[in-house]
């Protein structure tokens, strides 16, 4: 039986007390460390609370090697997966290759950066649009997609919540993802992410240093020490609810 677990929103300490339980029966215990870096605090932590030895899996692992699928034939296996698990591809794939291979599954959904940062920011959820992610620089791609997708969404009045590439090792910051927009902006010039757009700002939503702000994207590069991982929304046109929400979080120079 494969189990997949969501870890919640952040700290290890934000998954449900069926996944825990669920895990401390478990003849094994993977995590995903894959779609988000988890620090050696947050995978202490989930060892604390689930009383098992986890293995960290890498994007082989989930993708292409899938051992884990092979043991939950014979075995109960737990895969702990940040956020709720099913937001991400290689999730769902994981699922349909579960079913071709006749094992059986379990989902147990946890909190999402997804709906958390439109709550939190004031924002109506059911005016979000597609969201995307800006690849860093290391990687060579030139993300004309994203602002495409930022573009459509605009022309369509909804909010775009944009993701900031990670690596096992590392966190994409702000500067080199708005920098990133505007050398496309430069050559697109449809007015998407100049110096003056606002954008929404989420740093560790659901951790300890969580940090909240509405400012332009010229003072956004200017921050400093905004802890990662950290979401960014480009808002589309404003209810007048959602604007004074917004005045509340937004930033002071």
């Amino acid at each position: 039986m494969l189990f997949i677990i969501g870890t919640g929103l952040w700290r290890g300490d934000d998954i449900s007390v069926r996944g825990a339980e669920i895990c401390k029966r478990a003849d094994k215990v993977y995590l995903d460390g894959y779609t988000r870096h988890f620090d050696g605090n947050e995978l202490t932590t989930l060892e604390q609370l689930t009383g098992k030895r986890i293995t960290k899996l890498d994007r082989h692992d989930l993708e292409e090697g899938l051992k884990f699928l092979d043991e939950a034939v014979n075995e109960d296996v737990a895969l702990l997966v940040p956020g709720d698990p099913l937001i991400a591809t290689t999730h769902t794939t994981i699922l349909m290759e579960a079913k071709k291979r006749g094992v059986g599954f379990e989902v147990v959904h946890g909190s999402s950066i997804h709906t958390a940062i439109i709550g939190e920011a004031g924002l109506h959820i059911y005016k979000v649009g597609g969201s995307c992610t800006i690849p860093m620089r290391e990687k060579g791609i030139r993300p004309y997609s994203v602002y495409e997708k930022l573009a459509e969404n605009a022309k369509r009045g909804l909010h775009t919540i944009v993701f900031l590439d990670t690596t096992p090792e590392s966190e994409m910051d702000i500067k080199e993802a708005l920098e990133i927009l505007q050398e496309i902006e430069g050559e697109r010039k449809e007015g998407i992410c100049t110096g003056q757009t606002k954008i929404v700002i989420g740093c560790e939503m659901g951790g300890g240093e969580q940090k909240l702000v509405y400012t332009n994207v010229d003072d956004a590069k200017m921050l400093t020490g905004m802890p990662t991982p950290i979401t960014l929304i480009f808002p589309g046109k404003l209810h007048f609810s959602e604007e004074d929400f917004l005045k509340t979080i937004e930033y002071k120079k």
